[in-house]
């Protein structure tokens, strides 16, 4: 793919030149992450058509706006197409493709067994058939699981969805860089996942140990949380985070159980928005990186919906489970 490079990721925009000629676009909107807004230079250039560019968030394919005005069509840029979301307008994604892949240490192979499940997030996703390729050679057994309506690609991880795991593998291996993804995987596997960040080499893992760890500051939200009066249940605004089923379960189960429970619409989630309103626990049925990963910047505990069961006495503490969006 000859695209336009960006540090060390490349985007097709050919792909998205083809796209937006079958539409006939002219005026378009661009929707970019955080970390690529600076480069927003780089991308205007690429097209002719008149562009609008998205000012509001842009956390993942989860996030859309709502709508896109007088523009023919959204190119989202940075992740892929979140099947079961549907939008009013068209769009063209344009995910980061990571153009970085180091050696194989053989240290990789010494601790892999048996039949392996390879997992990755988007920008590492073509990568898998490369790393197939690879252990295939060395005799291993690959497997790339399928995920379920939220998930557009085999072994294709994000930080709401863990479906594409294979329950029977022997070894589970992370292609990517980070760790909520490869944690949240562990949890849901309730496994150990090595994972091999291709951009340096590197080799780590999730073990039993670091998923106890995380577990009892998860332990101690719900602990606080039984001690809760007021509970409020944070609903996302956001197409692909809003929950209202999972919302209205809670809002039913904590009344039941004598909690004062108030529901709170946002747009964006921060700090402000839910610490101001000085109510001591929230339940997140947003994005569930908000509450697992994001809680330490919050002085209002956060709870899984899953964690607000526990606390009310609904579910054991055998039970606690990742978040998943499906």
């Amino acid at each position: 793919m000859n695209g336009l490079k960006i540090g060390s990721f490349e985007f097709d925009i050919e792909k998205a030149k083809s796209e937006l000629e079958k539409i006939g676009a002219e005026k378009i909107m661009i929707q970019l992450p955080d970390g690529l807004r600076p480069k927003l230079d780089r991308f205007l250039e690429q097209f002719d058509q008149e562009i609008v560019v998205w000012g509001g968030s842009c956390y993942g394919a989860c996030d859309l706006p709502e709508d896109i005005g007088e523009n023919d069509v959204l190119i989202h840029v940075g992740h892929a197409e979140i099947p079961n979301l549907k939008v009013d307008y068209p769009i063209i994604y344009l995910p980061g493709r990571s153009i970085r892949f180091q050696e194989i240490p053989q240290e990789l192979f010494k601790r892999l067994e048996g039949k392996i499940a390879l997992y990755a997030p988007v920008q590492h996703l073509h990568q898998l058939d490369k790393l197939t390729e690879i252990l295939s050679e060395e005799g291993y057994e690959v497997v790339i699981g399928e995920g379920d309506d939220r998930i557009e690609n085999p072994g294709q991880v994000l930080g709401c969805n863990y479906s594409v795991r294979v329950e029977d593998a022997d070894s589970h291996l992370y292609l990517g860089t980070g760790r909520f993804h490869p944690l949240g995987l562990s949890f849901s596997l309730m496994r150990d996942v090595l994972i091999y960040n291709p951009s340096t080499g590197q080799i780590d893992k999730v073990d039993e140990k670091e998923r106890d760890d995380f577990l009892r500051k998860r332990f101690a939200s719900i602990v606080q949380a039984e001690e809760c009066s007021k509970i409020g249940i944070m609903i996302s605004r956001k197409k692909g985070q809003r929950r209202m089923k999972t919302a209205e379960v809670i809002r039913q189960v904590g009344e039941k159980e004598g909690k004062e429970i108030i529901p709170i619409e946002l747009d964006e989630i921060n700090k402000n928005s839910i610490d101001d309103l000085n109510l001591g626990c929230a339940v997140n049925t947003a994005c569930p990186r908000i509450s697992l990963d994001d809680s330490g910047n919050y002085d209002t505990s956060l709870l899984t919906p899953d964690e607000l069961m526990i606390a009310l006495g609904r579910k054991d503490w055998e039970d606690w489970n990742m978040d998943e969006i499906d």
